[in-house]
């Protein structure tokens, strides 16, 4: 991971997932692509988070057992509306470790899974940061607000964005943003 002294969030993996399967296998197909794309193995995870609403039951724990992420202790169950991925994002930041990687899940619009793995050296400082929506890449961050986060995300990172600040999609909430540094793929 390459550490540039900005403030923010180190995405290392990414995925989003189609509603195919049912209530547990979406999430955990996004949990286990993600882990993939930041080639994380599941022993790395010590947190899991589940943005969503689930009226059966906790995610999280199901999504970390099924992973078999047996180091992982703490998991977390958040709705919010659109802010929850952003609370998560920042909660999540704060229980990294430096060699330690978090994984956040969430339901994406029209029932797939979504999911983010954080990487040690996170700054939780990133939870409430001060931006300029005029300015893009080449003097600060790209500022993004999605329906979708995660898939915003990936298509930040596939044009070549890598400082992106997520800002929750519902004018109804309050604001919230995290600045996210997106792990280049070659």
């Amino acid at each position: 991971m390459v550490r540039t002294g900005t403030p923010g969030l180190n995405v290392a993996g990414l995925a989003v997932t189609a509603a195919a399967g049912g209530r547990w296998v979406v999430p955990t197909q996004a949990a286990l692509a993600a882990l993939h794309d930041a080639r994380f193995p599941a022993s790395a995870v010590t947190a899991v988070l589940h943005v969503g609403h689930d009226d059966v039951g906790p995610m999280s724990g199901a999504i970390r057992d099924v992973i078999g992420a047996t180091g992982c202790t703490r998991t977390f169950d958040v709705d919010i509306g659109a802010m929850g991925l952003v609370a998560a994002l920042a909660v999540g930041a704060s229980l990294l470790a430096d060699d330690g990687a978090v994984l956040i899940t969430a339901c994406e619009p029209g029932g797939g899974g979504a999911s983010i793995v954080l990487a040690g050296g996170s700054s939780s400082r990133a939870a409430t940061f001060e931006f300029d929506q005029t300015r893009g890449d080449d003097f600060g961050p790209y500022v993004l607000r999605s329906a979708s986060p995660v898939r915003g995300l990936l298509d930040c990172r596939a044009a070549g964005r890598h400082d992106v600040v997520l800002v929750a999609a519902d004018d109804a909430s309050p604001t919230a943003s995290v600045r996210c540094r997106l792990q280049n793929r070659h």
